[in-house]
């Protein structure tokens, strides 16, 4: 479980890190390794928990949170009552804190706690010698929040003394009330008067920075009517606002009156006015204010009159924009553009909003807001004084002072490093301190440390550099990120006729929601995909800046999210875990406890953070509601690295309030990505939630595209010059014509106007058959016009369509292509093991499965071996039992049959999720292991089972691991056969019919149910051949028990063939005779003449004494004959065996076992002997037949020859087991080739 405070570097401050080496960074290192080690130990067990039991309540009571509960319990008492604010302010501190615990066992947590007597002296006590300085503050700042809502009584504040005093922290606690206990705006003084006090110094003090209307705050709120005045504070992650104003604020969805705290966590909105700040901007202005986070960028003019964006200042740029607290506008050159009413005149300087906005000469705009954006996508530039050499590197600002290099968000895992510069030489020095994920320069992963020179990159990522100039005093970094999706007359048919995809062409910008609208069939779907990366069009391009997609498919694929409508999450899974699962396939170079941190950040901002212990469920269960299965099957995208979101109809079969909830979350979660959402007819809230709309026609042709505004405004003048009458033009007021009567149209409007009906004379409308025979209304205007018309329009308002050009030449250094992640053995490992938790908990959380595995083969068992328990002499015993063969054969077929039944659906139920995940690396050979592996487990359980119970029916002893090792194999051989079958069907009903055309095969060419020998032998079309070429009177008869050729297809042929193999020749009784015999057999050797030793003759002698004693033995229960057995080894093996002991054996007393019956079955030694008789026939001495149930094989070439070119001898039941390991590597090897055919097909 995540724990509530996040230790961090202690009381280590930034001259520390500086002038350290790097061996002594590592003692704060080792200390937060130890710290994550015992958090991951704790959540993995946790987790394994979960996975089996799905235990709706976390470890909770193995936290801190019970303690933690009691404090917060104690504090709301102290006035005797408790309001519904405190209550919310704690529930809201804990929820986040504890992310994997849920709000109702919180609650009951809490009100638990309510009712209790609480010691807080001694809860402070304990908790002083627990937590570290850090997290005493952090609790202490939660703790004064909590008492602010309750009006500050005196003894309040009291009590918070006296327990901040027992915690070890008093004069931090008179810090917190001094900074937090700010009532005026004007003692803020933009800030300044928020200055840490007490012995703790800068390192516990709390940030703060002021947000008004009022001129001298730190950021600048445009309001056109109320006053506002808010303090922002941070200490580590927590970020609380007060409001000082008189006009209420909006935090989290909340209003928050004045006076008020209220937290604001990462993901979520605060609205002051007319601006609203994201959590991200709250963090950027805190870092500014620290001097670690400001960017520029310049705009400059090209020859042909374009705007674009620049990084860096050249002989073009006119306008260069400083990004801080404040915004800053400098007028490098003269220019047409305007700010507001403002020219711009050489050498002016002035600030800006960020609502303000640039108006160029061709009627484009770009807001300040938009250029911020852009501007952190270029990434910082950091300049280096000549007066410094060492700076500190990270993405944690706690750890910087000023000066530092603050890395912009994205950075996947803690970084800190230190680089040391040697100005006289123009090199440095790069030490790693801790790193979550390997940093490389040029291309060289670095361990400890490594030199740099003037213009040597770091790699942080993907897609996140440092560039040393030291020669011009900078270091820049470089983001290469996705900025620009632009679409150049892309078209794409199914069938040569009729276009699916015609014409189309567009550009979308970084931060853009665009939808993608249309009637049924008119190609949103195929565009989706064709941007996508799954299906190239046929002719034109799509570009990611500037850069064709298919033709850098590999490195761009990573990059782009395809959501498809059909929910692709497993339903067997939790919320959590198909999260979870998701991340490690999309980022396994995220380090595991970032991926945590991501996917519980995820599950909040989802609103999925209560149920993120229920299995998610399918459509018949209901676990989930259907807005919430969409929020799931969206975010699963959202935690990897994608720049490109598609979303297909999402909001497919939802109410209209859940499809708001829906569209609200994409744009939150999709935040300055580019995105496009398709929808068939949206509503008119849903319509203008977007930024740009992109309206299909018929045949996949373009309608429109641009603004929702001006799509109505368009197709309101299209109306009006081609006379179409629509309902909601009729039902507008009069005089109604300008934006007012724009803002009252609808989608439904648009599509009334496209889909105008051609009617007769009479005015009665004109009914014509679409491509199916289907009677529908012909259109007065089909798509053709439509698309023509717009052409026109684009060429005609060309100027007024023209957006700021950030994919110019000049640019290109800028936004470079990503690349691909670099793929490790460990990313693949990560992959791996999720995909194999996913595959393995699916199963066991599958009721039919556990059915099948618990039931079936039991009942099998019973069935099967109840009716083989006969013996010809009427008193059962194993010797004489008629049906053991056929028992054993039919175990092996019911393993073949539950192995291709248990697999046969798997690939059908996860193609749209392998279909889906194809783009982000993972292996097809790890992912069928996977598969294998889990389905293993369960084959293994059920051959167990199925042995237990027949084995014991028909008194078959000491033979379990031969037969289950058979038994599993076959099994493992029909899992094999059924994901193969999976892969190349579509529906489970034609899998499942599949097998009988497999297993039926089998059992009639396996060698039991028809006898080989039996066999019509021109059936064996091999030897059939073989016989064309031996002239007539050479030709010999083929053994009757020779295997024909098409039966080597079938694997129970090879396993029945062993098995049988195995209880003839390897039970205990088999193998301690061939022990024996092969020891006579090597007196044999030994010339005639020569005479045996003293020693050697008693040897042979206790030979073939054990030989005659193993006959005889007869002992009152089986195990004491296994163990005579075991003895008479034993003491073979030691040159001591006796045989008198056996021989003075007393009289046993009720039945006798002896060992012929409890291990030699007639019918299976029947079958082996005759085997090895044909075998070791004389006449046949040179060139041995290769027989059914014969105990070796002999292979020779050419195979008639006296003197073969090469020949060789191997145990049969050695060659049967590589047999059926063929099988299954064969069918691994198809399987492979079948699903990469699907998966890389595009």
């Amino acid at each position: 479980m995540k724990e509530f405070f996040s230790p961090g570097l202690m009381s280590n401050s930034s001259p520390t890190l500086r002038d350290s080496h790097p061996e002594t960074g590592g003692a704060g290192k080792k200390s937060r390794s130890d710290s994550g080690l015992t958090r991951g130990r704790s959540r993995l067990w946790s987790r394994v928990r979960r996975a089996f039991f799905k235990s709706e309540t976390p470890r909770t009571q193995e936290s801190m949170l019970p303690m933690l509960i009691e404090v917060f319990a104690g504090f709301t008492k102290l006035d005797g009552r408790a309001v519904e604010a405190e209550i919310d302010s704690i529930l809201g501190f804990l929820r986040y804190d504890f992310p994997e615990t849920v709000y109702t066992e919180l609650k009951q947590l809490f009100v638990r706690s309510l009712r209790r007597r609480q010691d807080l002296d001694a809860i402070a006590s304990n908790l002083a010698g627990t937590l570290p300085l850090e997290d005493k503050v952090l609790l202490g700042v939660q703790l004064y929040v909590l008492i602010s809502r309750a009006g500050l009584p005196k003894e309040n504040l009291i009590t918070f003394y006296q327990f901040m005093t027992t915690l070890g922290v008093a004069s931090e606690a008179i810090n917190i009330v001094y900074q937090l206990n700010t009532s005026e705006f004007s003692q803020l003084g933009g800030g300044g008067g928020l200055d840490g006090r007490g012995v703790s110094g800068e390192n516990h003090r709390l940030e703060s920075i002021t947000l008004s209307t009022k001129d001298y705050a730190d950021v600048t709120i445009a309001s056109a009517e109320d006053e506002h005045s808010v303090v922002a504070f941070r200490f580590q992650s927590l970020v609380l606002v007060k409001n000082l104003g008189p006009a209420p604020i909006l935090a989290r969805g909340r209003q928050v009156n004045a006076g008020e705290f209220c937290r604001v966590y990462e993901g979520q909105r605060l609205i002051i006015g007319e601006e609203v700040l994201a959590f991200e901007d709250l963090v950027f202005y805190f870092n500014t204010k620290k001097n670690l986070s400001s960017v520029q960028l310049y705009l400059a003019l090209d020859g042909n009159g374009n705007h674009f964006i620049e990084k860096v200042r050249t002989k073009q740029s006119y306008l260069k924009v400083s990004f801080g607290l404040k915004i800053q506008v400098e007028v490098l050159n003269p220019s047409d553009a305007v700010i507001g009413a403002r020219s711009l005149k050489k050498d002016d300087r002035f600030e800006v909003t960020s609502r303000e906005k640039i108006d160029f000469p061709d009627h484009s705009e770009i807001s300040f807001d938009d250029l911020r954006r852009k501007a952190r996508e270029l990434g910082g530039r950091y300049s280096l004084p000549p007066n410094r050499t060492v700076y500190l590197v990270s993405n944690d600002p706690d750890v910087l002072a000023s000066g530092d290099i603050l890395l912009s968000p994205g950075t996947a895992g803690r970084i800190l490093l230190r680089i040391r510069c040697d100005n006289s030489t123009k090199t440095g020095l790069l030490e790693i301190i801790e790193s979550e994920r390997p940093v490389a320069v040029e291309g060289e992963i670095v361990k400890g440390q490594s030199p740099l020179k003037d213009g040597s990159v770091i790699s942080l990522g993907s897609d996140q550099y440092l560039r040393c100039h030291f020669s011009e005093g900078i270091i820049e970094e470089e983001r290469n990120v996705i900025s620009t999706l632009r679409v150049r007359e892309i078209a794409h048919s199914y069938d040569r006729k009729i276009p699916a995809l015609d014409g189309i062409s567009f550009t979308i910008q970084r931060g853009e929601m665009v939808c993608v609208m249309g009637p049924s069939g008119c190609g949103k779907s195929t565009l989706l995909k064709a941007l996508g990366g799954q299906l190239k069009p046929k002719s034109g391009r799509i570009d990611l800046n500037g850069v064709d997609l298919y033709s850098e498919h590999d490195n761009l694929k990573s990059y782009i999210a395809i959501i498809p409508q059909d929910e692709t999450f497993d339903p067997l899974l939790t919320v959590e875990e198909n999260l979870d699962t998701a991340a490690a396939i999309r980022a396994p170079h995220f380090p595991i406890l970032e991926r945590r941190r991501r996917v519980d950040s995820k599950l909040i901002e989802l609103g999925l953070n209560e149920i993120r212990h229920r299995l998610a469920g399918d459509h018949e269960t209901k676990s989930l509601s259907g807005g919430q299965r969409r929020r799931l099957n969206a975010g699963m995208d959202m935690i990897g690295i994608a720049d490109i979101y598609l979303f297909d109809e999402p909001t497919s079969g939802l109410s209209s309030k859940d499809s708001e909830h829906v569209l609200e979350m994409i744009r939150g979660l999709t935040h300055n990505k580019i995105t496009l959402v398709s929808i068939h007819q949206p509503s008119s809230r849903l319509f203008h939630l977007f930024d740009k709309a992109l309206l299909l026609d018929n045949g996949g042709r373009m309608a429109f595209f641009g603004t929702p505004v001006q799509m109505l405004e368009y197709f309101q003048e299209a109306r009006k010059q081609e006379g179409i009458y629509t309902p909601a033009a009729s039902a507008a007021p009069a005089g109604c014509e300008g934006a007012e009567g724009i803002l009252g149209l609808t989608p439904d409007f648009v599509f009334d106007v496209l889909e105008t009906p051609l009617r007769d004379l009479g005015g009665d409308v004109i009914f014509e058959r679409d491509a199916r025979g289907n009677l529908i209304p012909a259109r007065r205007f089909n798509a053709s016009f439509w698309s023509d018309r717009f052409q026109t329009h684009r060429l005609l308002e060309e100027v007024n369509l023209r957006e700021l050009d950030s994919d110019t030449a000049q640019t290109a250094t800028i936004h470079k292509t990503p690349q691909a992640p670099l793929r490790r053995w460990r990313h693949d490992w990560v992959r791996f093991s999720n995909q194999f938790k996913r595959a393995f908990l699916s199963k066991l959380r599958n009721r039919a499965n556990l059915a099948t595995t618990l039931l079936e083969a039991p009942a099998l068992a019973i069935l099967i071996a109840m009716v083989m328990r006969y013996s010809e002499d009427g008193d059962y015993n194993f010797a004489n039992a008629f049906h053991i063969p056929t028992y054993l054969f039919l175990g092996l077929v019911t393993a073949l049959f539950l192995g291709m039944t248990n697999s046969a659906e798997e690939i059908i139920r996860d193609r749209n999720l392998l279909h889906r995940e194809r783009h982000h690396g993972f292996r097809i050979g790890g992912y069928i292991v996977g598969k294998y592996l889990s389905l293993g487990f369960f084959a293994l359980i059920q051959c167990v089972i199925y042995l237990l119970i027949g084995n014991a029916i028909l008194g078959i002893r000491d033979m379990f691991l031969p037969n289950l090792l058979w038994m599993f194999m076959t099994s493992f051989v029909g899992i094999a056969a059924g994901l193969f079958i999976s892969s190349i069907v579509s529906s489970p009903k034609t899998a499942i019919n599949i097998i009988p055309l497999i297993l039926i095969p089998n059992i009639i060419l396996g060698g039991a149910l028809i006898k080989y020998d039996e066999m019509n032998r021109s059936f064996d079309i091999i030897q059939n051949i073989r016989q064309w070429f031996v002239p007539e009177d050479e030709r010999e008869e083929a053994s009757k028990l020779k295997v024909p050729a098409i039966c080597h297809l079938m694997p129970l042929r090879w396993s029945y063939e062993a098995i049988i193999i195995l209880h003839a020749d390897h039970n205990p009784a088999s193998v301690l005779t061939n022990y024996i015999e092969d020891e006579i057999q090597k007196f044999s050797l030994i010339p005639i003449e020569q005479e045996l030793t003293e020693a050697q003759d008693e040897r042979l002698y206790q030979f073939k004494q054990a030989l005659s004693v193993i006959h005889g033995i007869k002992a009152g229960s089986p195990g004491e004959v296994s163990r005579i057995l075991a003895r008479i080894r034993r003491d073979l093996e030691g040159g001591a065996f006796d045989p008198e002991p056996y021989y003075e054996t007393g009289e046993t007393k009720g039945k006798t076992y002896s060992v012929g019956e409890l291990y030699l079955n007639s019918k299976v030694q029947d079958l082996f002997t005759r085997a090895e008789v044909e075998r070791e026939d004389y006449r046949k001495k040179v060139n041995p037949p290769n027989v059914f149930f014969g105990a070796e094989r002999q292979f020779r070439f050419p195979p008639e020859s006296d003197k073969p070119l090469f020949g060789f001898r191997i145990k049969t039941v050695s060659l049967n087991l590589l047999a059926m390991i063929g099988f299954v590597i064969g069918a691994f090897f198809f399987l492979h080739a079948s699903l990469k055919r699907q998966l890389q097909k595009v």
